[in-house]
């Protein structure tokens, strides 16, 4: 009987699962979309935009009232129009022209030389009568032809032929192309549809004569659905209009539709004027009502489109949005009323129960919108939801609460004592333990009503993480201690023990454990790895099986598990969801989640599932739901070099750019170019400002480089060589796209081209031909100079033989003067001896003579005095004997260069006493001692010098001695 009660209440959790998730399935998000506004500031366009398309490389283009706006994913550029007129219509052509219209001109955009959109005018080529028109509001392109819809008129052109214009003779409305057909609405007469370039009025259409359509859009087969602008939706089969029925919360209030756009997924999307962003499904049911309530800038919506990757983009009144449409998470946070970071979530029946800092909140599940109100008496931190015996109970920072009535309740007892968590004791469905700051206590949870009975002594810890496990024992994991193995006494009402757990019994740290249930049976999620305990060993061991599915250094934080297995998970570094196949193999899936991680609260984790379908993670605003029933395709996207520009000079300059850049091939550049920066974007849409890039320039870099959010690299100073520069993105799922690549050439310098260099062989050539010119040459004069140094060194040798020679002869004749001398000055010496020789016989012989004269003159006999006359006549003889002065002139001369002989030669009249005076002047004897030669006074010296100075004719000035000297 236990078995089946069982049973049947797991059977009513399923239907009621069924029932919800069913009402869910019929709402579009379960919260609010993920939206991405671009205010005027950042797009630097006007504020109203009213038409956005985008080409084959998925760039986008919005007409804008500034002008033409681009959009890659990075960079905002605005194309201004002609005149600054606003412009109303865009459409890029099958010739990748960008066709636009504006007000009173239309035309297209093309590259220039350098790949920047140029604008050139259609209408300035129209004959006067057909160029007065307002604006232009649609642009199609059908059989080659592109058409241009103005209230007056109709403009084909086809490309390189004259323009065409189809005058309807009546006033039209707005224009539309559905299945390669284009419709007009005639105003007064009703739906028209051009062929060959007129247009022939419907059948039945004469319904929307005086109804301004907004859109018209396939529907069924052979069935057209057409919205108006303010009379709601009709069906359209060929013959006949039919109502469309939709939701009367669209047609009661006053709806006024702008364009309607028909979605991948089969529905509507109604960009309206007053009531934001409106999604019906083909049976009229509101699927989503966007308005700046749920995030929009304005409730004013131009146009609508939808991208490759299936957002939605809105050219608003005030801006630009775009929605998340294909994503499966949505908001739940202050635009659904709630306030605070999201703790704690818990459904019941229809009621949705969300827990923040600010308090509990609540609103119905059924609704399109969610609403969120705030719990009376229950602001304050929310850390806990639970229901227990049909009771919804709230751990709250002043204790623990129940929830009835529409109001929360505190529990008197516990008053002041905060409360973390409730968990139901088992084999006692009406008992409850709840977690507190300071320990745990007992609670009476039935359907009649909660009460507190008890706390626990024995155990005085924070328990904000409680459960038990399959036999009975109440487990609790204190995020900085450990984990704590308490049991209770056999009435359950005390505890009996406490055995504590940490790094000593097996967990690799004693912080950051946590304790989760999974599949009835608890597991241990630590600072690194997860783990089981094993009470055999009576420790924790790591369980191989979830451990391996983490990174070694990843500390998992939260999981949670749904009906089905699956595991929701939250980790330091990620956040997933582990499946299991039919063999109980897991696998673990992040890509979908990688953008959720930093949205996240990073206080207290949270993951709510709510049903098989719907999860809530707590979030740092609110909360985040994710519908596990929504598949996201994750649709290829392309990067882009969207500008190349050189760095080279002062101001940078641009070389190439758009679709010139994308077709580019083998550029060459000169070599004053070298230096570049390269400017990229990439076509996906979602926070494209944390896409990341990857580049690699071949040739110069080693390889890929790491990944950044920058959209621009520099080269600067590149050798010449051919390059090819590569760049791929990776946007938030961590999907890495194809790499986009460039090839550039930088030529040399003129130095160094292959002119320059079959210039410099041929100089080369020349100059190695003049060098073994000037080898040859200065060989031939080194061999010449050898030959006349060695004839010099012989001349030398010659002349220094020569030069011996000479001083040898010089030292002979040196030697022969220095015998010659010393004969010289032998004789000298002997002329002097002789000299003084004759002065001192011829002073003796004075002497003497003196004396005899006084013996005679004293007296004395005859006899004796003749006898000394006698001697005194032999005395004279001496004193004037001729033969000395012979043998004295004899070797005066020869001594003298015969000097007596060349001065009697010169001088003839000269007596022989006026040669022994000269000979004696030239001996440079005194006047004495000449006086005592010549046998005279001294006074008859200087008579006879001055009668010398007369016969040799002496100037007075001239010395006497000096000339006998010198002759």
């Amino acid at each position: 009987m236990r078995s089946k009660g069982v049973l049947l209440r797991l059977v009513l959790v399923w239907l009621v699962m069924a029932v919800t998730s069913t009402v869910q399935a019929q709402h579009y998000f379960f919260g609010n979309p993920i939206i991405r506004n671009y205010k005027p500031e950042e797009f630097k366009g006007g504020i109203q935009s009213w038409g956005i398309v985008q080409d084959d490389r998925e760039v986008l283009y919005i007409a804008n009232n500034f002008g033409l706006l681009e959009f890659d994913g990075a960079t905002w550029q605005l194309h201004s129009s002609k005149n600054g007129i606003k412009m109303r219509a865009v459409y890029v052509g099958k010739d990748n022209r960008v066709y636009v219209g504006s007000q009173a001109n239309f035309g297209f955009y093309k590259p220039n030389k350098q790949g920047i959109l140029q604008y050139f005018s259609l209408a300035d080529s129209l004959p006067q009568k057909y160029r007065n028109f307002d604006e232009v509001w649609r642009i199609y392109e059908q059989d080659g032809q592109v058409y241009f819809f103005t209230f007056k008129n109709i403009y084909a052109y086809t490309p390189g032929k004259k323009l065409q214009v189809i005058a309807p003779g009546s006033p039209l409305s707005f224009s539309y192309q559905v299945n390669k057909e284009i419709y007009t609405l005639m105003v007064g007469k009703g739906l028209g549809l051009l062929e060959n370039n007129k247009l022939r009025l419907l059948p039945g259409t004469s319904f929307f004569a005086e109804k301004p359509i907004a859109s018209i859009l396939p529907f069924a087969k052979n069935q057209l659905i057409i919205f108006t602008i303010r009379d709601g939706a009709f069906l359209y089969d060929g013959q006949s209009v039919t109502p469309f029925q939709m939701a009367p919360d669209l047609t009661g209030g006053g709806l006024i539709i702008n364009q309607a756009l028909l979605l991948k997924d089969g529905n509507f999307a109604l960009a309206t004027q007053n009531k934001g962003l409106v999604l019906v499904n083909n049976q009229g049911q509101l699927l989503l009502n966007t308005t700046m309530q749920e995030g929009l800038l304005d409730n004013t919506i131009h146009t609508v489109y939808q991208d490759t990757q299936e957002n939605l983009w809105l050219g608003l009144n005030n801006g630009i949005a775009m929605v998340e449409l294909s994503s499966p998470f949505s908001r739940l946070d202050g635009t659904t009323g709630l306030s605070g970071t999201g703790y704690a979530a818990l459904q019941k029946g229809n009621a949705l129960y969300v827990g923040t800092n600010s308090g509990l909140y609540v609103s119905e599940v059924s609704t399109n919108k969610k609403r969120f109100s705030l719990v009376p008496n229950s602001t304050g931190q929310v850390y806990h939801l639970d229901q227990v015996g049909g009771q919804v109970l709230m751990g709250h920072h002043n204790g623990p609460y129940l929830i009835k009535d529409g109001q929360a309740t505190l529990l008197n007892a516990a008053t002041g004592i905060g409360a973390w968590e409730f968990v139901p004791l088992p084999n006692a469905p009406d008992k409850v333990v709840m977690g507190g700051y300071n320990g745990i206590g007992l609670l009476s949870a039935t359907e009649q009503g909660v009460s507190f009975l008890r706390n626990l002594p024995g155990l005085d810890e924070s328990s904000r993480v409680l459960a038990f496990d399959k036999d009975g024992e109440l487990w609790m994991a204190h995020g900085y201690k450990g984990i704590f193995r308490i049991k209770l006494d056999q009435k359950q009402e005390k505890i009996a023990s406490v055995r504590f757990y940490n790094s000593k019994n097996g967990l690799p740290s004693d912080q950051l454990v946590n304790m989760e249930k999974i599949g009835n049976e608890l597991i241990f999620p630590a600072l690194v790895g997860v783990y089981r305990f094993d009470k055999a060993k009576d420790r924790f061991v790591e369980d191989k099986q979830y451990s391996k599915l983490f990174a070694p250094n990843e500390h998992v934080i939260e999981m949670e598990q749904d009906v089905q297995g699956n595991i929701y998970f939250i980790s330091n570094q990620r956040v997933g969801k582990i499946t299991f196949d039919k063999f109980g193999k897991p696998t673990l899936e992040d890509q979908l989640f990688k953008n959720l991680r930093e949205q996240l609260n990073d206080d207290l984790s949270s993951i709510q599932v709510l049903d098989i379908n719907n999860v809530l993670f707590g979030a740092k605003e609110g909360f985040i739901h994710y519908n596990a029933a929504k598949s996201k395709r994750m649709v290829p996207f392309h990067t882009r070099l969207a500008r190349v520009y050189t760095i080279s000079n002062e101001a940078d300059s641009l070389l190439l750019s758009g679709r010139l850049l994308d077709n580019a091939a083998d550029t060459e550049l000169p070599f004053a170019l070298n230096s570049l920066r390269f400017v990229y974007a990439a076509s996906f849409y979602e926070k494209p400002e944390k896409t990341q890039f990857q580049y690699f320039l071949k040739n110069f870099d080693t390889g890929w480089s790491e990944w950044t959010t920058k959209t621009e690299k520099e080269y600067t100073n590149l050798p010449e060589g051919t390059y090819v520069f590569q760049v791929r993105a990776r946007n938030i799922y961590g999907t890495v796209s194809q790499a986009k690549s460039f090839t550039f050439v930088v030529n040399p310098p003129f130095y160094r081209t292959t002119w320059a260099y079959m210039v410099y062989t041929i100089v080369g050539l020349l100059l190695l031909g003049a060098a073994f010119y000037q080898l040859d040459k200065r060989f031939k004069n080194e061999k010449r100079r050898i030959l006349l140094d060695k004839e010099r060194k012989l001349g030398q040798k010659e002349i220094e033989i020569r030069h011996i020679t000479n001083q040898s002869e010089q030292e002979i004749d040196r030697l022969r003067n220095e015998k010659f001398q010393a004969e010289l000055d032998h004789k000298n010496r002997e002329l002097t001896y002789s000299t003084i020789h004759l002065i001192n016989k011829n002073e003796l012989l004075s002497n003497v003579k003196l004396e005899l004269q006084e013996i005679l003159t004293n007296g004395g006999s005859v006899a004796p005095q003749e006898e000394l006359k006698k001697i005194i006549r032999s005395i004279d003889q001496n004193i004037t004997s001729e033969v000395d002065w012979k043998q004295f002139e004899l070797h005066f001369n020869h001594v003298h260069g015969d000097f007596i002989h060349r001065l009697q030669d010169q001088f003839p009249n000269l007596t022989p006493q006026e040669i022994k005076l000269s000979t004696y002047l030239r001996l440079n004897l005194t006047t004495k001692d000449i006086a005592q030669l010549l046998n005279i006074s001294v006074r008859g010296v200087e008579i006879s010098r001055y009668r010398l100075r007369k016969r040799l004719c002496l100037d007075r000035s001239e010395n006497l001695t000096d000339f006998m000297l010198k002759f």
